[in-house]
């Protein structure tokens, strides 16, 4: 089972010692993202992306359009949460 984040552009999330970053969202379901200020990579809702080693990704938005979100897909010994803006 995924674990699914509201995101918007500029949203962090701590993966296990990586950043992801939101960088743009283009339109629903087409997410900008980079880790640890790497090549932006783009992530949609038609397939999974690795963005990490055993770590997937893929977009969507919540119920009844209620926002974008990033659904992650990883070993549950991977910690994943989101950064608030003070913290790094």
């Amino acid at each position: 089972m995924a674990l699914s984040i509201g995101i918007s552009s500029g949203s962090k999330i701590k993966v296990g010692d990586h950043m992801v970053e939101v960088k743009t969202v283009a339109k629903p379901n087409l997410i900008v993202l980079s880790v640890d200020g790497g090549p932006d990579q783009v992530i949609s809702d038609q397939s999974r992306t690795e963005i990490l080693p055993e770590v997937f990704v893929f977009s969507g938005v919540g119920s009844q359009g209620s926002g974008n979100r990033l659904a992650f897909e990883a070993a549950r010994s991977i910690p994943i949460h989101r950064v608030e803006n003070n913290d790094r």
